[in-house]
């Protein structure tokens, strides 16, 4: 592998291609998605010493559009998932659709090849999540490209992963039966350290009102807004209170209150 002399004195080492790139926690861009700097998974490591055991769960084979989904991703066996990137377009285009934001053990960024990625924040994970929010109605069809490489780069197992999803009904719980009743779930993960998702479900149109309260009480959080549909919503919480602070650790509680019901959970924030 050749060194640019520049690189050389200053006492950087620059590689001419992209070797080993899906397995650095700073290489972006190589999901494999159209307008993307293509797949390292494959084209750079070209090693597949074992059959990969990775799966990606909670893209929608139809979705709802502006609605937001949970992406899993989980190693079933064998070594843990070193890097990957993933990101979601506009058939078979560059065009991002809809937007991807961070959830368990990932993080968002933005490349001039990729400007909504998302990777681990952190490398060599078993299990994580990111949240896709579909694009507005008319956009038709979407892919989700995900890849990259479980276990270490002499004895690992590389993996490209497109799913397709179509485009279905519009609105918020169009795509479910609608709920006999309110309800207002644990949320995900709990503790957690850095967001957290709360989910919850409503009847009938009006009024939700939620807040978070700390453990004395006092409330650190809160959200009116009228929904004008009936079925489940998704709230995700990065742990910022009204004013912009980072809210400290401790014990939570966050309250849910819509026509006739209220609810109340508790949950854990770690810093």
């Amino acid at each position: 592998m050749k060194l640019s002399r520049a690189a050389i004195a200053s006492g950087l080492i620059l590689f001419t291609s992209v070797s080993f790139a899906q397995a650095h926690q700073n290489y972006i861009g190589y999901s494999g998605a159209p307008g993307s700097r293509g797949s390292c998974s494959i084209s750079c490591h070209e090693r597949h010493n074992f059959t990969s055991t990775i799966t990606v769960t909670g893209f929608p084979e139809s979705y709802s559009p502006e609605q937001q989904y949970t992406i899993n991703i989980t190693r079933q066996g064998g070594s843990s998932i070193s890097q990957f990137n993933a990101s979601v377009r506009i058939g078979t285009s560059s065009v991002n659709a809809g937007t991807i934001a961070a959830g368990t053990n990932t993080s968002i960024y933005n490349h001039a090849q990729e400007t909504n990625g998302v990777h681990w924040s952190s490398n060599s994970q078993s299990s994580g999540t990111f949240l896709w929010t579909a694009p507005e109605s008319g956009t038709g069809d979407v892919r989700l490209y995900w890849a990259g490489l479980q276990g270490s780069l002499s004895n690992g197992s590389d993996t490209l992963i497109i799913l397709t999803s179509h485009e279905g009904a519009t609105g918020i719980g169009d795509n479910a039966q609608t709920p006999e009743k309110s309800s207002l779930e644990q949320n995900y993960p709990n503790p957690f350290n850095a967001e957290t998702l709360i989910k919850f479900s409503i009847s009938s149109p009006g009024v939700v009102e939620f807040e978070i309260l700390d453990i004395l009480g006092q409330r650190v959080y809160q959200m009116e807004q009228y929904i004008d549909r009936a079925g489940e919503v998704s709230l995700l919480w990065d742990g910022q209170t009204d004013a912009g602070n980072q809210a400290p650790s401790g014990v939570y509680f966050y309250r849910l209150k819509t026509g006739d019901f209220e609810a109340t959970r508790k949950m854990t924030l770690l810093r």
